[in-house]
């Protein structure tokens, strides 16, 4: 797992892909499901499998010293 923080929009991304920079060219799509208020996605690749989730503004669910800890990890 990977974590990748943006800073400009504030946006996390959570990989559970092995290989992100490999996976990334098999991306198809992503869902904002109303339910978690258009604000958490699930990414998914084109086989139909999920490559992760995005949670844009992160730093309403998570604490900003935990996100820049999680990004500094790789």
């Amino acid at each position: 797992m990977k974590f990748e923080y943006d800073k400009e929009v504030d946006g996390l991304y959570i990989w559970i892909v092995d290989d992100i920079e490999k996976e990334k060219i098999n991306y198809e799509n992503e869902i904002w499901p109303l339910e978690l208020k258009n604000e958490i996605g699930l990414l998914f690749n084109k086989k139909g499998k999920i490559m992760g989730i995005e949670i844009m503004p992160a730093s309403k669910y998570i604490d900003e010293k935990k996100i820049e800890k999680l990004s500094e990890k790789d």
